[in-house]
């Protein structure tokens, strides 16, 4: 409860959001136990669910850092700016999932091709700002902080562009799965191919791996290691977690699933 207060604290702004996208991801949760409606072998209410939650986490992460910057015009001008292509992007999907559609790759119409490269659009316009935010936060003199946690939040701001480059290349492709075609057998929950390469397997560690990096430069400190190993451990696991990235991409590319599997069990 008391990192909830805190993270409130920070940016109060971005908290309601993150709190208003978890409500929505319940809200999912129940549809999902409701409606058995499916769309590509899934229950259609699965990818609303998995991109509320994913889209708490970011906007958690962001009002958790934005708190470490004192320039808070920017702030709350980047604040609104992310919430804006959050909103856009969680809107597109869930109304797609209302109307028994697939939202991205959709170029079976001119409403699902238009509602696909308006996401496109608001994705790109994210990442630019994101970008933006990176810069200040690199920039900024945060020798006040534990230098493992700021190297732990600036080495995970480049994991999550490269992650967002990433996507941004899968979403230029005709579809995430490389080999096969879109909702085969998949992992449960992310369905990420069990047969051919996914795409979305780099794009998910690549945007996610940042909270790792932080967690880890905020909880070495308290085991009294010097400030030089606590940061040389944050950038190794980065190198880790990079690595790890581009070799499930290019796994993915070479039609290489992340898991094999024998059997459908999405």
């Amino acid at each position: 409860m008391k990192l909830f207060m805190h993270l409130r604290q920070r940016n109060p702004l971005l908290f309601n959001a993150a709190v208003l996208n978890m409500l929505g991801a319940v809200v999912m949760v129940v549809l999902i136990l409701i409606d058995s409606a499916q769309i590509l072998g899934i229950n259609r209410w699965i990818k609303p669910f998995k991109f509320f939650i994913s889209i708490c986490i970011f906007l958690a992460t962001f009002g958790w850092l934005s708190g470490d910057l004192p320039n808070k015009r920017f702030v709350r001008i980047f604040s609104w700016q992310i919430i804006l292509a959050m909103l856009v992007e969680i809107g597109a999907i869930a109304t797609q999932a209302v109307r028994g559609e697939f939202s991205h790759f959709n170029r079976n119409s001119v409403s699902g091709a238009i509602i696909f490269a308006l996401m496109g659009v608001f994705v790109l316009y994210n990442t630019i700002w994101v970008g933006i935010f990176t810069y200040h936060y690199w920039k900024t003199n945060l020798s006040q902080l534990p230098a493992s946690y700021v190297a732990g939040a600036r080495l995970g701001l480049l994991l999550f562009l490269i992650g967002s480059f990433l996507g941004g290349y899968m979403s230029s492709q005709t579809g995430h799965t490389v080999g096969g075609i879109d909702g085969g057998p998949g992992i449960p929950l992310v369905n990420w191919s069990t047969h051919y390469g996914d795409l979305r397997v780099a794009h998910f560690f690549g945007l996610h791996g940042i909270q790792l990096l932080m967690i880890l430069g905020l909880l070495l400190p308290k085991y009294s290691l010097p400030d030089n190993r606590a940061r040389n451990l944050v950038v190794l696991l980065f190198l880790v977690l990079t690595t790890f990235v581009l070799w499930t991409f290019f796994e993915a590319l070479h039609e290489t699933p992340f898991l094999r599997l024998s059997v459908n069990i999405s």
